[in-house]
């Protein structure tokens, strides 16, 4: 209770949980600033500028045809790398963030628009404090190994395997999540939300409240 509770203050303060030992402008960028503690020991992180919505997707970004899929930005790293070099590119432009795949949908679209047909990739999911709780890089938000938001996973349980990759199984069309070592190299796609993560969190909520 009493962890969650800082997670609260600092969402409330408009701040973002960062990595246990790392940084929060290693993490997300120059302009953001140690505003206090989270649980597990990670930084609670604020950006020092109010945040805005933009109309159009930072350089190198697109949009995907399809708006009902997302109407974020997204780019495509088009290489293969380990984990961190991944999100480190991502965290590279300001707001942006490794991938986090939300329906098959936006997948298949984000598959399809942006990625040219590649089918593994890097997921901004991970347990980097191998504490057994996995979350997403972007806002802490959980990510359950027993209850994948679609498809179907493949889980290898050894302790340095904490990082969420997603793949397509062209056979069957089914997306499977993989957790993974950062040693191993997967392409990735790099997100940023037009709309502001505070607000996506309240509609989730209240969407998932009825």
């Amino acid at each position: 209770m009493y962890y969650s509770v800082l997670s609260r203050i600092c969402l409330a303060s408009n701040g973002t949980c960062g990595q246990k030992g790392v940084t929060c402008n290693e993490t997300f960028g120059p302009e953001w600033t140690y505003n206090g503690k989270c649980c597990n020991k990670r930084p609670c992180c604020k950006f020092l500028k109010a945040p805005c919505v933009p109309e159009s997707c930072p350089h190198g970004y697109k949009l995907l045809s399809n708006q009902a899929s997302s109407a974020d930005c997204y780019f495509h790293g088009n290489s293969l790398t380990h984990w961190d070099a991944a999100q480190s590119s991502c965290a590279s432009t300001r707001g942006a963030y490794l991938w986090r795949p939300n329906t098959k949908q936006e997948t298949n679209d984000v598959r399809n628009t942006i990625a040219g047909g590649s089918f593994e990739f890097w997921t901004g999911a991970n347990d980097r404090d191998k504490d057994g709780k996995f979350t997403f890089i972007i806002e802490n938000g959980s990510f359950s190994l027993n209850s994948v938001p679609f498809g179907s996973g493949s889980f290898n349980r050894y302790p340095d395997a904490v990082h969420v990759a997603i793949a397509l199984d062209v056979v069957t069309s089914t997306w499977i999540w993989l957790t993974r070592p950062s040693s191993q190299f997967f392409d990735y796609i790099c997100e940023y939300q037009r709309v502001s993560i505070l607000l996506r969190l309240a509609f989730n909520w209240k969407y998932n409240s009825k």
